[in-house]
């Protein structure tokens, strides 16, 4: 082989490799990319819902809640889906019919499956907004203590839609992840975040949800 043309072949062969290592670095940056993005709800204000949640389990966290006047701020407040009253209920409060508005729960692991149950109860069921379609994404979430606080991290895992009729019947749908046992020494959860999408329109510009439940039930669809 002539040296120029060696000269050549080394430099075609050099430049190969390092194409293959720049998009091999391209491809690991894009699947870094995946972790941390949310779905269709603000970032910041699901990272401020998850420290929120690293507090206390136990309450979700709604981005906007109905106060109306003559009744206490609590009246609809989102922890009126999970009393078992069914004539309680959140009420949103956003401008507008609530598109996009969403309340994000801790899942406990093992959990299958989610019912809700659309409207106002029963007497009060025409008087507000009721969903006509609901999003419920998952997500995973590692919560790494920094002093005083975490700093959260998340992957998204999946989405199942409820679409309901117009009536106060409760819809349970099949969650879209297996969420599998974590473990103890991490602080990780499942978080749901349950967003409108449409409504039936009512009387008041707010739309309701009587009940959110959570279940394990294994074998079903």
């Amino acid at each position: 082989m002539k040296p120029r043309v060696f000269i050549i072949f080394i430099l075609m062969l050099f430049m190969s490799f390092a194409s293959g290592d720049l998009w091999a670095k391209k491809k690991k940056s894009k699947k870094k990319k995946k972790e941390n993005i949310t779905k269709i709800i603000n970032k910041k204000a699901f990272l401020d819902a998850l420290l929120k949640l690293a507090e206390d389990e136990r309450e979700p966290v709604a981005t906007s809640t109905l106060v109306e006047k003559g009744r206490g701020k609590d009246y609809y407040a989102v922890d009126k889906m999970l009393d078992n009253e069914p004539e309680t209920f959140w009420a949103e409060g956003a401008k507008g019919w609530g598109k996009n508005e969403w309340v994000a729960f801790h899942l406990p692991d093992g959990t299958t499956h989610v019912e809700i149950t659309p409207g106002a109860g029963n007497e009060q069921f025409k008087n507000f907004n009721r969903p006509k379609r609901l999003y419920l994404d998952i997500y995973l979430v590692r919560l790494k203590r920094e002093k005083e606080t975490y700093k959260p991290k998340f992957k998204w895992l999946g989405r199942t839609e409820f679409k309901f009729k117009d009536e106060p019947k409760t819809i349970r749908r099949k969650v879209a992840a297996k969420l599998a046992e974590l473990a103890i020494p991490e602080r990780v959860m499942y978080v749901g975040v349950m967003i409108i999408r449409d409504v039936y329109k009512g009387q008041f510009d707010d739309t309701s949800i009587s009940s959110f439940k959570m279940s394990s039930v294994w074998g079903e669809q």
